[in-house]
């Protein structure tokens, strides 16, 4: 009987660990977040007479979903290195001049920074 038990745990332990996965496959799926709206308003402001297909859609939501990524992952790394504790937009600055390309980091940046002080300004 022990032996039995034995098995009966293991199996348990199984589910629970496929349970935790299911749940951490699930949160992770719910972290990624859509922006396809976003991007079809600022096609609308750019080139109003063109549209956009539902896949290249989601190639866009990838693509802005990784690069937001990369940017906090690499601000967080910023963070480790200057063994600060909190993030500051200088951090989240250095980070996009570190992963984009000059002339697109400046454009970033500069778009950045006019969103936050109008943000600021309408509070």
């Amino acid at each position: 009987l022990p032996e039995i038990s034995a098995v009966r745990s293991n199996e348990s332990q199984k589910l629970t660990t496929n349970q935790e996965k299911k749940k951490k496959k699930k949160k992770k799926l719910l972290l990624s977040r859509n922006y396809s709206l976003y991007t079809h308003r600022v096609l609308k402001e750019v080139i109003p007479n063109q549209g956009l297909t539902y896949k290249t859609t989601e190639i866009m939501n990838s693509m802005i979903n990784n690069i937001l990524e990369r940017i906090a992952e690499e601000a967080g790394n910023l963070l480790c290195y200057k063994r600060h504790l909190t993030l500051g937009h200088q951090d989240i600055q250095m980070a996009v001049y570190r992963l984009l390309p000059d002339e697109l980091a400046k454009h970033a940046v500069a778009f950045g920074t006019r969103a936050v002080t109008t943000y600021n300004d309408s509070k």
